[in-house]
């Protein structure tokens, strides 16, 4: 009698065993196909003068902010959390400027609105000797960067590191007081 009762026990713990190895399986093929981390995008939705003030009297003065819409999608399965960044603002090379972006959330396959004042510091910009013939040329040209770093959680298990950019450079009609030419390239990276 104890032999049917170990065989049972046997062919019940092979059961167990199969539908535990066929779970981890499903688990696995779930992670890598439907989902597998995507990167997220950055896009400047635009950019706007909200105060462009020039002087050249008694040498160059300039005060000078924008306003940067961006989009940032997430067209993942599941939340992505960035942690708190910068976004930059750069004339030749110079950091002259910058907002922070603070830390989130964006909930799976969603898309976030950010509106970030740049104030520009014109310390920094007059120290540039190309300066005064920019602003006498009537173009300023310059460069915005916004990085976001975060981590995809897939099935609450694995997590991985997203690091998704964007860089748009652009010109400031001085005349004007516009954005004239303008260039953006978005880079995403697991």
């Amino acid at each position: 009698m104890a032999a049917p009762c170990t065989k049972l026990l046997r062919n019940i713990c092979i059961a167990i065993l199969l539908c535990l190895i066929l779970t981890v399986i499903l688990i696995l093929i779930l992670a890598f196909t439907v989902f597998k981390p995507k990167r997220p995008i950055i896009a400047v939705d635009s950019v706007s003068l909200i105060d462009l003030n020039v002087s050249l009297v008694s040498g160059v003065d300039l005060n000078l902010s924008l306003m940067v819409d961006l989009s940032v999608e997430n067209p993942n399965k599941v939340a992505f959390e960035y942690s708190q960044s910068t976004a930059v603002v750069s004339y030749r090379g110079e950091e002259v400027g910058e907002a922070p972006i603070p830390a989130g959330r964006l909930s799976a396959e969603g898309t976030e609105k950010m509106n970030l004042t740049l104030t520009m510091m014109a310390n920094r910009m007059l120290a540039k000797s190309e300066v005064f013939s920019d602003v006498v040329s009537g173009q300023l040209p310059i460069s915005t960067f916004a990085r976001l770093s975060g981590k995809v959680k897939v099935i609450g298990v694995f997590k991985i590191h997203v690091v998704a950019s964007s860089s748009c450079d652009l010109t400031i009609d001085i005349t004007n007081g516009s954005i004239g030419d303008q260039q953006c390239q978005y880079r995403t990276k697991l």
